[in-house]
């Protein structure tokens, strides 16, 4: 009888043992491929993201794991067994480029009073390119064309200016804040009309704007605009003839749209 039940015991053994290291060494339906800024390749899984994102744990299927400055992983595809190949975005918490090139094209109102006293909505057009260090600190340069009074007889001015930025959060949706300055040049320098001639002069520039990034590519903001304009004006119409100069700082709310890559 004992040797009966440790045959069967063994036999059990047997059965069973493949179905052990089956599970021991079974992979996980999906795997992970890194394809890396060396040319070099790693397969395995992702495990976490770390350090605000800045870093992925990596284990390889040998068990390895690596903690690999995500500046050094080119792409990551995933691919499942009963799933199509998934993509970097699926991965990733957000797709938005942290680091390099930004191109940012904007629109917008400027909103507020013209030099003569009354309410005018003007507007804005402006570029930037610049370099984004890490995602709260990028700097560029921009230029732009706008009419504080399209319907009255102020100057248009083209502005050149520096600017900085940040961005917030690690979304694909997240505030962000830029803050500008330089100087405006004037385009109709000279115009004449009922026995006056107006001469105007640029000036400096200070602007900041907070808005928020929707996605990877639009975005919408508000902020304040300050321009500085001289205009010099001479008459021989009436009591007010003469010649004088006139200093006039351009104070106005900032509501826009723009494009970014």
């Amino acid at each position: 009888m004992k040797h009966i039940f440790r045959v069967i015991t063994l036999g059990l053994l047997l059965f069973w043992q493949p179905r052990f290291l089956t599970a021991q060494e079974a992979k996980p339906a999906c795997k992970d491929i890194l394809y890396m800024t060396d040319g070099g390749k790693l397969r395995g899984q992702v495990q976490a993201l770390k350090a605000n994102g800045d870093t992925l744990v990596f284990q390889t299927w040998s068990g390895i794991v690596f903690n690999l400055p995500k500046n050094q992983v080119k792409r990551i595809v995933q691919k499942c067994k009963d799933q199509q190949p998934l993509g970097l975005n699926q991965i990733r918490p957000y797709s938005f480029k942290e680091k390099g090139w930004y191109h940012h094209t904007r629109m917008a109102a400027l909103i507020g009073q013209a030099y003569y006293g009354t309410n005018r909505t003007g507007f804005v057009l402006q570029h930037s390119s610049g370099w984004m260090f890490k995602r709260q600190l990028g700097a560029g340069l921009g230029i732009g064309f706008e009419m504080f009074d399209p319907k009255g007889n102020d100057a248009a001015t083209y502005p050149v200016f520096a600017e900085m930025r940040s961005y917030f959060f690690q979304k694909n949706t997240t505030p962000y804040a830029t803050l500008g300055a330089g100087w405006a040049f004037t385009g109709n320098t000279a115009n004449e009309r009922w026995g006056q001639t107006d001469r105007w002069k640029g000036g400096w520039l200070v602007q900041a704007e907070v808005g928020y990034r929707i996605g990877n590519y639009f975005n919408i903001f508000g902020g304040i605009r300050l321009q500085h304009k001289q205009r010099e004006w001479t008459s021989v119409w009436g009591p007010d003839s003469g010649f004088g100069v006139d200093r006039i700082l351009h104070k106005r709310f900032v509501l826009g749209i723009g494009l970014l890559l």
